[in-house]
């Protein structure tokens, strides 16, 4: 398999959007770092209505200054200001372990990876862990793949980092090995960087033809291969009319290899908090100063319903909002009762 089927891909676009909300992020005050706050944080979002629930797979936490710097989006001066002051890990659970736990502690979420850095595990490997976690759950895994960056995570638990172009690369054939093992009955893959022979799934994963596949990544070059091989592809913090941009790129990619545009989504991870409080919102842009202005959606609930309508307009199907502070605040409420339920249509009602 080296190409994304058309003839067996489910139409993701269409209808009202798909809502996650993400358990864990590698930025201080976005995750969730204990099991039962989890697994009640998640218990409550399923029965606000949301869709899923995700899991960064990172082992590390940064405060917001180490982010900066880390993802290099702060100019040198600064970078070495914050270099000084050393960095700063807060608790974060392993993402696969956690999620086969919120299999069991929840009945109707479905459980993703936001993303999986694909350098942390071999393909074939990563295929039979989704394969048993889909098995368990009853068929709700998406698997998020990326290929990873965090170059700091990756030299402290002594895991080799290759140039990005490797990097990328690797992604690209890792999404055939697992396609393979999941659909195959012999699996048999030889690439550069992979090489499987017989790596055969027994029990095979529930949803078929194989979990949604979702990448991670905001290059062309990732878009493209992830038209190929995947079901979709998550940007973070963009604006709508970037996500406008890279719809119409990705629209192009799909009928340039005879895919189906409405078999292939894009989703959007980006942080909301409803609040009419301006001193509250800045204090918001303030504390997460690692988050671009366009990756928040904070306001009234008439406001935040304005944006996420402006990103459906461009091409969104799929949302995966973080929460500040979310099992100890009441934003994940006031989403659950004056978001979600007015999300289904352009024209549903307005909140009271």
């Amino acid at each position: 398999m080296t190409d994304a089927d058309p003839s067996t891909a489910e139409p993701l676009r269409g209808g009202g959007p798909h809502v996650g909300l993400i358990l864990a992020l590698t930025i201080r005050g976005l995750s969730v770092g204990n099991y039962p706050d989890m697994a009640r944080v998640a218990r409550t979002a399923e029965s606000h209505g949301f869709d899923s629930a995700w899991l960064c797979d990172h082992f590390l936490t940064l405060s917001p200054d180490d982010y900066v710097r880390d993802a290099g989006i702060t100019d040198e001066a600064d970078g070495d200001a914050l270099a000084a002051e050393g960095p700063s890990s807060i608790p974060l659970l392993e993402c696969w372990t956690a999620l086969s736990a919120l299999s069991r502690d929840t009945t109707s979420l479905r459980l993703g990876t936001s993303v999986l850095c694909n350098s942390y595990r071999y393909p074939a490997v990563l295929a039979k862990m989704a394969a048993t976690l889909d098995v368990i759950s009853g068929g709700r895994v998406d698997l998020g793949l990326g290929a990873g960056w965090f170059q700091q995570e990756f030299e402290a638990y002594g895991i080799p980092f290759p140039p990005t172009g490797d990097r990328v690369s690797a992604l690209a054939e890792s999404l055939q090995v697992l396609r393979s093992v999941w659909t195959e009955e012999n699996p048999r893959f030889h690439g550069e960087f992979y090489t499987i022979d017989g790596a055969i799934c027994d029990p095979p994963p529930v949803q078929q033809p194989h979990p949604p596949l979702w990448i991670g990544g905001e290059g062309p070059r990732v878009s493209r291969i992830a038209v190929r091989h995947a079901n979709g592809v998550n940007v973070r913090w963009w604006s709508a009319a970037k996500c406008a941009q890279r719809r119409t790129l990705l629209d192009r990619e799909c009928e340039a290899i005879g895919r189906d545009p409405s078999t292939f989504g894009l989703s959007v991870t980006m942080l909301l908090a409803t609040t009419e409080s301006p001193e509250v919102q800045q204090q918001l842009r303030t504390r997460f100063k690692s988050i671009p202005d366009s990756g928040l959606i904070t306001g009234s609930a008439e406001s935040c319903l304005e944006q996420i309508r402006e990103y459906q307009a461009a091409g969104i199907d799929h949302f995966l909002f973080t929460i500040p502070d979310v099992a100890d605040s009441d934003y994940l409420d006031v989403v659950g009762e004056q978001i979600l339920p007015y999300l289904d249509t352009a024209s549903a009602p307005q909140p009271a």
